[in-house]
């Protein structure tokens, strides 16, 4: 074992069922790159925290598939609406289509404070048996969340796992905020969906960045308002992610952009997808290793001859 080993973070972001690709890119590093410490928002949360507990994501991967024939799951993505392949052909119906239940979503909202409860997914985090304290960690883990009364980023790292991981997948008129003392959590992704800076707390070496968020598509027809709307904050949640992307050492994007994130039924598909593009990263991460390898060689050489020129 090394006496100062290179320390790895990962820095996993939201993105509904794309930030399943979290599985896919675990399951490639781990098998010879070390993983020291977790920072993740919404999904990411999920999934590091799963390995931050167990140091493996096989057996967690096996659950999800299972979890996402549940009936509960299949009806959030009835409600919320998967992707719907077909070709230019459908392209005026899927039109239609995403208006009225984007009209229909944002009606409901304003009647009920927000479309689910919590109930529907606070199951899964049983399931997945996340209802334990941080101090069960074997890496070190936190998940990021935004206090809705102040807009501060808020750091979850003690207390217990799955409060943490409601607060920072509870998004806002999907899903109930969290009430933590005098703050009102929601969504870490509201201000920013990959915890780079977070990770970069946890005083890594290296900061590995996965972004699993939706590109915005700029040839997509803005027919009405909504569309107007829900592309104008695409645009400006693609520019935020970005920003905090460039300040990891090894960015990752793994293929899943066109998924939807409710399409739980696509959960293999964003699996693999994390798996492909993390075998890609791996020689940039290789050489990033050796890199501050040699770095700490020599900052101990210079510490030692120092210290004997002063004894």
């Amino acid at each position: 074992m090394e006496k100062n080993p290179v320390k790895i973070a990962l820095a996993l972001g939201g993105g509904g069922v794309r930030g399943l690709a979290h599985i896919g890119i675990i399951k490639s590093l781990q098998k010879d790159i070390p993983l020291s410490m977790i920072a993740g928002t919404s999904m990411g949360a999920m999934v590091g925290a799963y390995y931050a507990l167990h140091a493996e994501v096989a057996t967690l991967e096996k659950k999800i598939i299972k979890i996402i024939e549940k009936k509960d799951i299949k009806e959030i993505e009835r409600m919320i609406g998967s992707d719907n392949p077909g070709g230019e052909k459908k392209l005026i119906v899927q039109t239609l289509l995403t208006l009225v239940k984007r009209i229909y979503l944002l009606n409901l909202r304003a009647i009920k404070r927000w479309v689910f409860s919590g109930k529907e997914i606070y199951w899964v985090f049983d399931e997945l048996g996340l209802n334990v304290d941080f101090n069960q960690v074997k890496i070190p883990f936190c998940c990021m969340s935004v206090d809705l009364r102040t807009g501060d980023d808020i750091m979850l790292n003690e207390g217990n796992i799955k409060e943490a991981i409601l607060a920072s997948t509870a998004l806002p008129g999907v899903f109930p905020p969290l009430k933590k003392g005098n703050r009102l959590l929601i969504d870490g992704g509201i201000t920013g969906s990959v915890p780079v800076a977070a990770a970069k707390s946890m005083a890594a070496d290296i900061v590995i960045a996965v972004g699993v968020e939706a590109r915005v598509d700029y040839n997509k027809i803005l027919g009405n308002g909504l569309d107007m709307m829900f592309q104008a904050d695409a645009i400006r949640a693609d520019k935020l992610t970005g920003l905090r992307m460039k300040e990891a050492d090894v960015q990752i994007y793994p293929e899943v952009w066109h998924i939807s994130w409710a399409s739980f039924s696509r959960a293999r598909e964003c699996i693999k997808a994390g798996e492909e593009a993390a075998e890609k990263a791996k020689p940039q991460i290789f050489e990033l290793i050796r890199k501050k390898r040699r770095e700490k060689a020599w900052r101990k050489i210079f510490s030692l001859g120092w210290g004997a020129k002063k004894g």
